[in-house]
Formats: structure tokens, C-alpha cells, sequence
């Protein structure tokens, strides 16, 4: 599994999230909002975005800027938390995440999500 991009408000849980994904060696990368990330994909080419649901919401006008304007962003998976109620509009959605999850199960569930059935 290649680089993780997790895009979430919330840094308290993603700054665990983030020494959890490393300590099992896997890269990871984290941004509190969706104000310009396009460009993070266009040069890290992650394997996967994970994106708040929240954050998704308060800067959707923007994300969507971004997501149309980047065929690599429309080609890369996503993953969404708590994000299960709506059409977000984004075409390879493979998984969700609701919360409460368990940070040290996190990494094995995406990896999961990323394999091909």
C-alpha cells in the first residue's frame, strides 16, 4: 500500500492516526481541510484519499474546484468518514469509515478496501 492522504479537522485523532499508520510502516499524509490539496495528489500520487465527511461539507465548494479540475484526483480512490448519507459527487468512492473506529485497526481496513476481491 502506497501513500495514505487523510484530509480530516479533527488533528487530535489524526495525529494518532498518523504515528499508528507509520509505527506499521505504511506513509502517511494529513491535512486539516480541503482549502488546496489538489496539488498534494498531483505530486505524491497517493494511493488512497481519506476524507472527513465535515471537512468534505465545510469546504465543498472549493473541494469540488479541485476535483474537477484533476483527472489524477478523479482516477484516485477514496475512502469516506461518516460520509454515508449523501452522493458526494466524487466517482471511486471504494469504502467508508464510521466513527468511533479503533485507530490501530485503521491501516489494515484500508489495506483491506485497497485489495482487489
Amino acid at each position: 500500500m502506497g501513500l495514505i492522504l487523510w484530509i480530516d479537522t479533527n488533528t487530535f485523532a489524526t495525529g494518532l492516526l498518523e504515528k499508528v499508520f507509520k509505527d506499521q510502516g505504511f506513509s502517511f499524509y494529513c491535512l486539516e481541510n480541503v482549502d488546496d490539496f489538489s496539488y498534494l495528489v498531483e505530486d505524491l500520487k497517493p494511493s488512497v484519499l481519506v476524507l472527513d465527511y465535515k471537512t468534505y461539507k465545510n469546504g465543498v465548494n472549493r473541494f469540488n474546484e479541485q476535483y474537477q479540475g484533476s483527472e489524477l484526483l478523479k482516477k484516485t480512490p477514496f475512502i469516506i468518514i461518516d460520509g454515508l448519507q449523501e452522493n458526494l459527487g466524487i466517482g471511486n468512492i471504494i469504502g467508508h469509515l464510521k466513527r468511533p473506529f479503533d485507530p490501530f485497526e485503521v491501516p489494515q481496513q484500508i489495506k483491506k478496501m485497497l485489495t482487489p476481491h
